[in-house]
């Protein structure tokens, strides 16, 4: 995806990232900016020895100030700990492992008739919601874990991009595609109520996204990984900055939401893709469509990502001839 793509890096989970989690969980108490400095202190160090990245936000952070931007960010670390803390490492935490069969089977891949390149979501039996800067990719989407296996092949009817985004801007990154044929076997996915997504400390972001930090490599698997929210509506203030100057989101109308603390995030590939957030114990409901990466992210992906809020644009979606929303 172009630069205003950001799903799913992943790292194989790695019993001395447990073993980081507990000793940074025991020794930091409940500072939260003391757990996550020993949680990437000792990683960096469990990692120094292997070969390729270390997928550590300390990494980056002596490259650029604008990676430890979101380290002094307290509403970021708050929830990092939390996760950490509530799952006790476990997938949660690592993040980055392929989708189960039969979960999440709303989330798409969406292309145009010669490849595959971006991410989307069943919202309505003939309704995806995608990324604007997707246009490019768009007259079919799959149903399926794996473009390269079998799976259920959709074509696009209409697409219909937010009339107030324009390619290259990050305003309404929003494109709704009206399917040729109601695919009544797959549950769409409801969309989270505004009192659900401010209240959301972390969400999940499935995606088929690339996964490697240049967003260049690794297309084709759906994915999923949950990262803390920094912002759930761009509408604070970091280090005496505005978040949508801090950040570049849009205010009131997007979500941030990362893992640098273990280069965890939505990619190129995942562009569109559902940002999940618990509605209820085992319910997940779609709080947001990934759009593109922060302005402190040092790399295309793994230091953050910005999400179009659903709720902000329900109106617009179901205005929309064709579209009937749950």
């Amino acid at each position: 995806m172009a630069q205003p793509v950001n799903a799913v890096a992943e790292i194989p989970e790695r019993p001395d990232v447990l073993d980081c989690i507990k000793r940074a969980r025991k020794d930091a108490g409940e500072d939260d900016v003391e757990f996550i400095r020993l949680l990437n202190d000792c990683y960096v160090t469990k990692r120094s020895a292997m070969r390729g990245r270390i997928a550590v936000i300390a990494a980056t952070a002596d490259r650029s100030p604008k990676a430890k931007q979101i380290l002094s960010d307290s509403r970021f670390l708050a929830n990092a700990a939390e996760l950490a803390r509530r799952t006790q490492g476990g997938v949660r935490v690592i993040g980055g492992r392929p989708v189960a069969k039969g979960q999440f089977l709303d989330c798409v891949a969406v292309g145009n008739d010669h490849q595959w390149g971006c991410t989307g979501t069943l919202i309505a039996p003939n309704v995806v919601v995608t990324a604007g800067h997707c246009a490019t990719f768009a007259t079919r989407v799959f149903f399926g874990n794996d473009v390269t296996k079998q799976g259920k092949i959709t074509a696009v009817k209409k697409s219909v991009p937010h009339p107030e985004y324009r390619t290259g801007k990050s305003k309404s990154d929003l494109m709704v595609l009206l399917l040729d044929e109601r695919v009544e076997n797959i549950g769409s996915r409801p969309l989270a109520t505004t009192e659900v997504i401010d209240a959301a400390t972390d969400g999940r972001v499935v995606g088929f996204g690339n996964t490697d930090p240049t967003g260049t490599f690794g297309y084709g698997i759906k994915r999923q990984v949950d990262v803390p929210v920094a912002s759930p509506a761009c509408m604070g203030t970091l280090d005496g900055q505005a978040d949508a100057a801090a950040y570049g989101c849009m205010a009131g109308l997007e979500i941030v939401a990362g893992k640098p603390l273990l280069k965890k995030d939505s990619c190129t590939g995942d562009s569109g893709g559902p940002f999940y957030v618990e509605s209820g114990p085992g319910k997940w409901a779609i709080a947001g469509a990934t759009s593109r990466a922060t302005n402190s992210a040092t790399d295309d992906c793994g230091d953050g990502g910005i999400y179009v809020r659903l709720d902000r644009y329900r109106d617009w979606i179901a205005s929309i001839p064709g579209v009937t929303l749950p």
